[in-house]
């Protein structure tokens, strides 16, 4: 392991090689190292048609840091990616709104086992995950511009069952970022909440004679860090970029990594609003000892709503980027959480994912269609997946959580009841979705239990395709629900209003609810 300069990185780097890059957000983003490839090719023109991959998106909440630095014209030949726009981080759509780049949008399930397949010399990963949606080749094939014409999957038949194959990508260069680097190169992340599978990263490049540059905070004495501390050894690093300011952007959080713990009560009541509606309705169907993850947005209040209630402690929550219990966090430190119980490498989560070890799931939703298929992939132009799909896979009980329109959407919660002051300019209940990333009826075929939840309007999936089942206090149900839709949804016979707690400033008592109550009492006579 050799020391070297930001610039004697960025000159590492030659055109048209495969680089990966690690980073969530501000965590764990080399982003000294890919401002100066950047500035090299401004300067340069070098080096050029490079192929990129990552996994969660390096560098929001900072409009043109991370990934968005190599978002030039000619920078880039190809990429492979699980997101290209959340927050600040949009340049690398332009390139694909202008066919300008090769890309491919890929659940992040496939993207950690093609990087670890690579590691190993193997030729790449079989998954059912994604079969029916847009990233079945027969579909679409994961393909976002004109240009992007390979195919890196094809369907596969083992036992009369279907499966997806993704090809391995042979790594030349990887990219990453630590706290610490000893003098022998071994690397440590104490400053940084997960590790979201660097080691395979460095691993793909070092094993077929390729180049790992870390950048790091500091550089420590060797032997410094204990071995079972040591993320990445040694052995698998080439050049070390010393970055003694790279936690400046988001600064070390004790509680993120662990090293403290938090007490519950400082964590503020969400106030009362249409978002606290949804995230309410999902909350209700937790159920004691479930095993819970969740996604960006409105459904990432769910925990908090669980900890105002009292029940935070009878559930466990779980982010694919590594938490496992506590509660997770959300907006600009989303993946990162607070009273974890343990950490897990995202590689590994999504193992579990596949194999239906999750209880429920709250996610969001963007456009939905008559038979309860989803569409969070394409909005807007904008490309976004993450783990939706390994998530959805097998979970037995998936809660979309959203609102019923979008764009301009003005509701407020009054004296019980949901009052439409101006209602979205979009409608999200539509005929035609813009991708399938979820198959509605593969969840049927495979007994997973659906809920749909709006400010206004819960909605399931059933034999008749979707289904409505209740319906917000103070809504009525032709001028606000149904003709809001482009399509009229199954009614069930049962339909019925949503419960009137949810529209209550005071707690909804989802601590006295049958099942909780019957935890706690349970747990109090074992303890005696």
């Amino acid at each position: 392991m050799d020391q070297i300069s930001m610039k004697e990185a960025a000159y590492k780097i030659k055109s048209g090689q495969t680089i990966t890059v690690s980073g969530n957000g501000e965590f764990l983003n080399p982003d000294g190292v890919l401002a100066a490839l950047e500035k090299r090719f401004l300067e340069t023109g070098e080096p050029k048609d490079l192929t990129l991959i990552y996994n969660v998106i390096p560098g929001s909440p900072r409009r043109g840091t991370g990934v968005d630095r190599l978002a030039h014209p000619g920078m880039l030949k190809r990429i492979y990616a699980g997101s290209y726009y959340t927050l600040e981080v949009e340049k690398l759509n332009d390139l694909i709104r202008e066919n300008q780049v090769e890309a491919y949008l890929v659940p992040y399930g496939a993207l950690y086992n093609m990087m670890r397949t690579a590691s190993a010399g193997q030729p790449g990963v079989l998954t059912p995950v994604g079969i029916g949606t847009f990233v079945d080749p027969r579909i679409g094939g994961d393909k976002l511009t004109p240009r992007t014409t390979e195919d890196i999957s094809q369907v596969m038949e083992i036992d009369g069952k279907e499966y997806l194959f993704y090809k391995a990508v042979p790594i030349d260069v990887a990219i990453i970022r630590a706290t610490t680097a000893d003098e022998d190169g071994n690397l440590s992340l104490e400053q940084e909440p997960f590790s979201i599978g660097i080691l395979h990263k460095a691993m793909a490049a070092k094993n077929r004679g390729g180049t790992v540059i870390a950048q790091v905070k500091q550089i420590a004495k060797r032997g410094s860090i204990h071995p079972k501390s040591v993320a990445v050894p040694g052995i698998f690093v080439d050049h070390v970029v010393l970055a003694p300011d790279q936690m400046d952007a988001m600064p070390y959080n004790p509680a993120w990594t662990g090293d403290i713990r938090i007490p519950m009560e400082a964590i503020e009541p969400m106030p009362l609003d249409y978002k606290k509606v949804i995230s309410r309705r999902a909350a209700m169907e937790l159920e004691p000892g479930d095993l819970v993850n969740f996604g960006f947005g409105i459904s990432a209040s769910v925990p908090q709503i669980a900890s105002e209630e009292g029940i935070a402690d009878q559930v466990i929550f779980n982010v694919e980027h590594g938490p496992v219990g506590g509660i997770p966090n959300n907006k600009y430190a989303f993946g990162a959480g607070v009273n974890m119980m343990a950490t897990m490498d995202a590689q590994n989560i999504f193992e579990f994912y596949d194999a239906g070890r999750l209880n429920m799931t709250c996610l969001g939703m963007a456009e939905v269609n008559r038979d309860g298929s989803i569409n969070v992939s394409r909005v807007n132009g904008k490309y976004n997946l993450g783990g939706f799909m390994d998530i959805v896979h097998a979970t037995k009980k998936i809660v979309f959580c959203g609102t019923f329109t979008a764009g301009g959407l003005d509701i407020q919660v009054e004296d019980g009841k949901i009052k439409i002051i101006r209602d979205g300019r979009y409608r999200k209940f539509v005929n035609n979705l813009q991708h399938v990333t979820f198959n509605g009826n593969f969840a049927l075929e495979k007994v997973q239990k659906v809920v749909y939840v709006t400010e206004r309007a819960v909605f399931t999936i059933t034999e008749e395709g979707l289904t409505l089942t209740e319906i917000a206090p103070g809504v009525d149900l032709e001028q606000d629900i149904l003709a809001k839709m482009e399509f009229r949804p199954a009614i069930s016979k049962n339909l019925k209003e949503m419960d009137d707690c949810l529209f209550q400033p005071e707690r909804m008592g989802l601590r006295q609810k049958e099942s909780f109550a019957r935890q706690l009492k349970d747990e109090r006579g074992s303890s005696k």
